[in-house]
């Protein structure tokens, strides 16, 4: 079983592109010259994003959110940037809160954590949490959390489901936090870290096999009955590395992102599972978990 490490905190702010907001500073291995000689002020470059979607939010409004053990992020592919939002202290007593393994956002934008045993909703822009309850489910931990879309859940409603390492999944009560069995991936395949729905697109995975020497990116079809079919893109692989421990995973336009445990963010390709590093220089040793609005544009 994969277990994630204690985190040591890490509170530093990243911009990628030149032509920054002060308290942020370039990547290296990203490509800033472009923008350099417009000045500090000047507009960050976009990507060449394509036509715009008929619905969904804004472009520049959408956030993938990430999170060590104990810290929460942003991320924005619109104008590459990683900031951090602030450390996980619960709401009201300003304590320290529990360490947390994942993160999912719902389509309103709501965020939700989970930690070793219960659910949390988390404040975007404090990063103080405030508990919903205990997941009841014993020594068994919710390690890939993500609100699942209507068109891909099993009832046809959304849903929020957590995974655990084994592959077992749950639906859970934004609500109450009680959790009820709902099925586990097919024989030989176990969670490696995380889930993405996303409306329009479908429901994705990274996990893991034997057979295989990195993590797998794979599409999830989920059953009325709760099982589930797994169809494998690729594994998350470039030619001379392949990625384990891929515990976050977030979408934005045309590609996927994943967040390691070794503080690494990696684009992927959504239909190859072709990576690469964006950025090993993230402002965190670890990361343990990310997750973005099901409602995220999807650019062909």
């Amino acid at each position: 079983m994969l277990l994630r490490t204690r985190l040591i905190p890490a509170l530093l702010a990243v911009l990628w592109l030149a032509g920054c907001e002060a308290g942020t500073r370039p990547i290296p291995g990203v490509d800033a010259a472009a923008g350099a000689d417009a000045g500090r002020d000047a507009a960050p470059d976009r990507p060449d994003t394509g036509p715009l979607p008929d619905a969904g939010p804004p472009l520049d409004d959408v956030l993938i959110y990430a999170h060590s053990a104990d810290t929460l992020y942003t991320f924005s592919a619109f104008t590459n940037t990683v900031t951090e939002v602030g450390v996980f202290t619960e709401a009201g007593s300003g304590a320290e809160a529990p360490f947390m393994l994942d993160l999912a956002v719902d389509a309103d934008g709501n965020l939700f954590t989970s930690s070793r045993d219960r659910l949390w909703r988390v404040d975007a822009e404090t990063a103080e949490v405030t508990e919903v309850g205990d997941f009841g489910l014993g020594d068994e931990q919710l390690f890939a959390l993500s609100f699942i879309t209507a068109s891909e859940a099993p009832a046809g409603e959304p849903i929020l489901i957590g995974a655990t390492n084994e592959g077992r999944y749950f639906e859970v009560d934004r609500e109450t936090a009680a959790t009820s069995f709902l099925g586990e991936y097919p024989e030989g395949w176990f969670s490696s870290g995380d889930i993405v729905s996303v409306d329009e697109l479908g429901t994705f995975a990274t996990l893991r096999r034997d057979d295989f020497s990195s993590d797998v990116l794979a599409r999830i079809l989920f059953s009325s009955d709760g099982s589930s079919t797994v169809t494998v893109i690729g594994p998350v692989r470039n030619a001379s590395e392949d990625f384990t421990q891929i515990f976050g995973l977030g979408y934005w336009g045309r590609d996927m992102y994943g967040f390691s445990n070794s503080g690494q963010l990696i684009r992927i390709d959504r239909d190859t599972g072709q990576a690469e590093v964006v950025s090993t220089e993230t402002g965190t040793e670890q990361f343990w978990g990310a997750g973005v609005t099901t409602q995220v544009p999807v650019l062909i």
